[in-house]
């Protein structure tokens, strides 16, 4: 090769270098959002990023030029991989506090004394509008302050973390969402300015039955169970492995589940992050959570205790667990039910049923300002029928959707002594799907789908177990 050729080629690259370079503007370069941070911390990784990608700028022509097929678009950061912090207008010096709202007592600051953070509410939203934060820094007495928007300007303040382990504390805010559950929002002091932190995955950090795509039938839906909670300064959040069949405001799982789990922290850049925290077990009963052993899974379902006590003709019961009244079947021509309730009515209601008989426990999940019960036959097992009160009126209702309201050979049906009433519904290899009854409309009740589970003996509800 001629000297000539080389100066040629060292001559082609440099324009190429140039070329490169003057597509580097100056918002390429910069640190991230215009935020600028309140306290020394380590350099901004945006920076070693932006010098990195002039040093792959010059690599992607290189490699460009030999080898065609990596360029520098490919290597350089994107704008739209940043996080971008919302800098709010310096707007409501002169909203009011509002009078049922708490003021905040945290360390915004990180020198070991709380600030007093209150918040001043929009006025003429009818108290849904923005919120502004403000309090003054005891490290220098100057004033911090932010905009929120928590749905109301009324507001009480979460108990505070330290999500980016740095000595002080982010302010924590609690916004109600109808449709996602609710959330939690983050503010960060930075600069003088209480910012709200970007959240990575929002799907892991709500809280309420969150319904899974896709599930929804014409009764029930799936859903998955969020929550969020602060524990010795540390934001956390779990979600259920298995999903529930959920309709009316009621839930069909076990009292013990079990949740993968996440703690938050708060980067450089003011990106909130989930970390994997591993497995926990949620007990209902006392809100409770401790670690998952090995290969653990959902309770089984509460359907071992079964209410076996009822009445037949001539006899009469007291059934005061919800709305009290006093049931009692007569003989006449057909036999007939009596339901004498609290409010003095009494409704009689025709059974053409032979040998009917009345359970002493009243069912649940049977939404009605009145009397409830079921009714089986002792000569019919598959006889089983729902009926609530109505005004005057006894209404039977109609059982719809996938399963069946009998007890035969491949449907057993029992009511527990809390009164949920349990289809299980024989599937292949032994086991058996439980399903549970809810009142789905003034006059219908379908089954929601529950755990699957296997018996000892099939007769007797209280030798299930998992298959």
């Amino acid at each position: 090769m001629s000297t000539h050729d080389t100066l040629d080629i060292e001559e082609r690259l440099r324009a190429a270098l140039v070329a490169r370079a003057e597509l580097v503007q100056p918002e390429d370069l910069a640190p991230l959002a215009p935020v600028v941070q309140v306290r020394p911390r380590w350099q901004s990784p945006w920076v070693l990023l932006a010098a990195a990608a002039v040093v792959l700028l010059v690599l992607g022509v290189v490699l460009q030029g030999v080898g065609g097929r990596q360029r520098s678009d490919d290597v350089a950061p994107r704008p739209d991989e940043r996080v971008e912090l919302d800098v709010p207008a310096d707007i409501g010096r002169d909203w009011q506090a509002q009078p049922y709202s708490t003021p905040a007592r945290l360390d915004l600051d990180g020198d070991g004394r709380k600030e007093t953070v209150d918040f001043l509410g929009e006025p003429g939203r009818r108290g849904d509008g923005r919120v502004r934060m403000q309090a003054t820094l005891s490290s220098t007495g100057e004033e911090a302050w932010g905009i929120a928007d928590v749905g109301t300007t009324t507001v009480s303040a979460l108990p505070p973390i330290d999500a980016d382990r740095d000595g002080d504390q982010e302010l924590v805010l609690y916004r109600d969402d109808p449709v996602g559950g609710g959330h939690p929002l983050v503010y960060d002091l930075r600069e003088g300015l209480l910012l709200r932190a970007v959240v990575d995955q929002p799907e892991l950090l709500v809280r309420g039955d969150i319904p899974v795509l896709g599930t929804r039938t014409e009764h029930y839906e799936m859903v998955r169970q969020h929550e969020y909670w602060i524990e010795d300064g540390t934001l956390w959040s779990s979600r259920s492995v298995n999903s529930y069949a959920s309709a009316n405001m009621t839930i069909v799982k076990p009292l013990v589940t079990v949740r993968d789990a996440w703690t938050w922290r708060l980067s450089e850049e003011g990106l909130l992050e989930p970390v994997d925290a591993g497995c926990l077990r949620h007990d209902v009963m006392d809100d409770s959570r401790t670690p998952c052993e090995d290969g653990a899974v959902d309770d089984l379902p509460d359907v071992a205790d079964v209410a076996t006590a009822t009445i037949g003709m001539g006899e009469s019961a007291v059934l005061d667990d919800g709305f009290p009244f006093d049931v009692r079947l007569e003989a006449a021509a057909d036999p007939s039910l009596v339901v004498e309730g609290s409010d003095g009515r009494t409704i009689s209601h025709g059974l053409e049923v032979g040998d009917p008989r009345v359970a002493t426990v009243q069912p649940v999940r049977v939404f009605s300002d009145g009397a409830s019960v079921l009714v089986t036959s002792g000569r019919d097992p598959a006889y089983v029928r729902v009926l609530r009160q109505e005004g005057e009126r006894l209404v039977e209702l109609a059982p719809v959707g996938e399963v069946e309201l009998t007890d035969d050979a491949t449907h057993r049906t029992w009511l527990t002594s809390d009164g949920t009433l349990v289809t299980a519904v024989a599937g292949e290899d032994g086991a058996w799907r439980l399903w549970f009854w809810q009142m789905v409309s003034p006059s219908e009740t379908a089954a929601l789908p529950g755990a699957e589970v296997c018996f000892d003996d099939v007769d007797d509800p209280s030798t299930v177990r998992r298959c």
